[in-house]
């Protein structure tokens, strides 16, 4: 199970993240922001981005007291995909 222990939203709704085994990555939510709906959270305030409980987890409040949240194990696997895309 991976666990996330820092995250920062980067211009352009790139979220870095950095996991408890050291691993730092950009997740790019631009597309998913794109989409509007539930997304529509992380674009009204993508400062507002928070680490959930035990850091399994990346948030948002929605504004209706309930929150747009990504499994801290899809992010690796996105981050994992680009730096391997990359090499």
């Amino acid at each position: 199970m991976q666990r996330i222990v820092a995250a920062e939203m980067q211009p352009g709704f790139r979220l870095r993240l950095r996991f408890a085994d050291g691993l730092e990555g950009i997740a790019d939510f631009a597309p998913l922001v794109a989409r509007g709906g539930v997304y529509a959270a992380i674009a009204a305030a993508p400062e507002a981005v928070r680490i959930g409980p035990r850091g399994r987890s990346v948030e948002w409040p929605d504004g209706a007291g309930d929150t747009v949240d990504f499994c801290a194990d899809a992010l690796r696997l996105e981050i994992e995909g680009r730096s391997s895309a990359a090499a």
